[in-house]
C-alpha cells in the first residue's frame, strides 16, 4: 500500500468538469466541477463498491507494480501523490516517483493511453531529480489558473510556476516560491520558506500551499511573481516563524490534542473563494472547513469531519471516521475524500455543515466498516492483485462533471462514472 506518512523523501482528484467548454475549467481556481456547485454544474452518480471504467498507468485493471515492473515510459506510472487537473483538453497527471508531471492533449477515453508532453524530465524515459528550473523531486498536485501551471515540488521543497502552458518536454518554470532562487533546496520556517509542500490550490489569485512538515497552510493574496516572495497569511499558526503541530499555545512545542485553529501536517486544500476546507491529514485524521475565508493568522475552523469535535485525533473506519484522509476535492456541493490508510475514498453529497457528518458513498470498499486494500472478495484480506473496484491508499481526487478521477497506490489513475 502507497501510504503518504513519511514518503516525501523517498518516493502522494478532484474533478474533470464535462461542461459545453472546456475553457471554462482554467478561468477559476476552484476544484472539479467549477466553483459553486448547483447551477447546472455536473454532480457526481457514484454508488458504494462502483468499478472504474478505465484505468491510466497499468494496461489493465489487474497490475499492481510500479512502472509495470519496467522502465518508465509515456504510458507508466511510478508512484502516486497529488491531484490531477484538466484545463481546456489537457489532463496533467502527477508521477512523483518518476520525478516527472504526465501532460496528455486530451482526457483518455480507453485504457493504456499515452502521454504527449513530459515536464521535469527532458524525455519519458528518464527519471532523474534536481533543482533547477526543469527538473522536479517528487511533485505532487498540479493546477493551472490564467494560463498559469502551478506544481507543488514536495521533496525540493518549492512550487513552480510556468506564466504559460508549456509545450515542450521539460520546458523550465518561470518563478519558484518557497526558495530564492532555482538550483537551491532547504526548508525552514519563514513566510518566503517551505518544508515539504504536498498540494497547492488557487481561486480569486490567491495561491494556497499546504506546507505539511511545518504543519501550516500559507495563503499568497496575488499569484507570486518573484522568486523566494512572502506569503501574505497563514492557517495553523499564530506567526511565520512557529511551525510546530498542533502547537495551540504556541510554544514551540506539540499539544496533546488539537483544536479548531491547530494543524498537524496538513496534505490538501480546496476553496471556492468563500470556503475553505483542509485536509489535517497526518496525526488529526479530520477535514477542516472554514464557512468564511480567513483573513487573519491563525483563524479557527468552523466545521470538523472524520472526528465528532475539535479536539480528537483517533482514526477509525466507518461513516463518519477517517485515518489519514490525505486529498479532497469538491465541485461546490459535494466532498471527495481519499482516506488514504482506509484505502477508500468517501463522498459527502453536501458539504458538511456539522461536526462528524457522515458520508454518503464510499468507493474502495463495499461497507464503511471495511478497510483492507486490493480486497476484492472483502474478506478483510489484501488481494494478490488489483482490480477494477478496489483501492490501496489512494493519494489524490479530481472530478470531472459526473466523472471522478482517483490517485490509486496501485501506481494508476482510476476513472469512475
Amino acid at each position: 500500500m502507497f501510504m503518504l506518512r513519511e514518503v516525501a523523501r523517498c518516493a502522494v482528484i478532484g474533478s474533470l468538469v464535462l461542461v459545453l467548454s472546456f475553457a471554462c475549467l482554467s478561468c477559476g481556481g476552484g476544484g472539479g466541477g467549477g466553483v459553486g456547485g448547483g447551477g447546472g454544474v455536473p454532480q457526481l452518480s457514484l454508488t458504494t463498491f462502483q468499478a472504474a471504467s478505465m484505468v491510466i498507468g497499468q494496461a489493465d485493471f489487474s497490475g499492481t507494480s510500479p512502472n509495470r515492473g519496467g522502465t518508465a515510459d509515456s504510458n507508466t506510472i511510478g508512484g502516486i501523490s497529488g491531484n490531477p487537473f484538466v484545463s481546456g483538453t489537457k489532463l496533467f497527471l502527477p508521477d512523483p516517483s518518476n520525478n516527472r508531471v504526465l501532460v496528455f492533449n486530451s482526457v483518455p477515453t480507453v485504457t493504456n493511453a499515452s502521454a504527449d508532453l513530459v515536464l521535469g524530465q527532458p524525455n519519458f524515459t528518464t527519471t532523474t531529480t534536481g533543482t533547477s528550473a526543469q527538473k522536479m523531486n517528487y511533485p505532487g498536485t498540479v493546477k493551472v489558473d490564467s494560463g498559469k501551471l502551478f506544481v507543488a515540488d514536495w521533496s525540493n521543497n518549492r512550487v513552480l510556476i510556468w506564466n504559460t502552458i508549456p509545450t515542450t518536454n521539460g520546458q523550465a518554470a518561470d518563478v519558484v516560491v518557497g526558495q530564492t532562487a532555482f538550483g537551491v533546496n532547504t526548508n525552514a520556517c519563514a513566510a518566503n520558506r517551505l518544508y515539504s509542500p504536498t498540494s497547492l490550490f488557487v481561486v480569486n489569485g490567491k495561491l494556497i500551499v499546504s506546507d505539511m512538515d511545518n504543519s501550516r497552510i500559507l495563503i499568497w493574496n496575488t499569484i507570486p511573481t518573484a522568486n523566494g516572495q512572502a506569503a501574505d497569511l497563514v492557517i495553523g499558526q499564530n506567526s511565520f516563524t512557529t511551525c510546530m503541530s498542533n502547537d495551540d499555545n504556541q510554544n514551540g512545542a506539540d499539544d496533546l490534542a488539537p483544536t479548531a485553529r491547530t494543524l498537524s501536517q496538513p496534505n490538501d486544500i480546496w476553496s471556492d473563494g468563500t470556503r475553505l476546507i483542509i485536509a489535517d491529514a497526518q496525526n488529526n485524521n479530520r477535514i477542516l472547513i472554514w464557512n468564511t475565508f480567513p483573513t487573519a493568522n491563525f483563524t479557527p475552523a468552523d466545521v470538523v469531519v472524520g472526528q465528532p469535535n475539535m479536539t480528537t485525533a483517533s482514526g477509525a473506519a466507518t461513516d463518519s471516521k477517517l485515518n489519514y484522509p490525505g486529498y479532497i476535492d469538491s465541485n461546490g456541493t459535494q466532498l471527495v475524500v481519499a482516506d488514504m490508510d482506509n484505502n477508500r475514498v468517501l463522498i459527502w453529497n453536501a458539504i458538511p455543515t456539522t461536526n462528524g457528518q457522515a458520508a454518503a458513498v464510499v468507493l474502495g470498499q463495499s461497507t464503511f466498516t471495511n478497510s483492507a486494500g486490493n480486497d476484492d472478495n472483502q474478506d478483510g484480506v489484501p488481494d494478490a492483485t488489483a482490480s477494477n473496484r478496489t483501492l490501496s491508499g489512494p493519494a489524490g481526487v479530481w472530478i470531472y462533471g459526473s466523472k471522478l478521477i482517483v490517485a490509486d497506490g496501485n501506481y494508476r489513475y482510476l476513472i469512475y462514472e
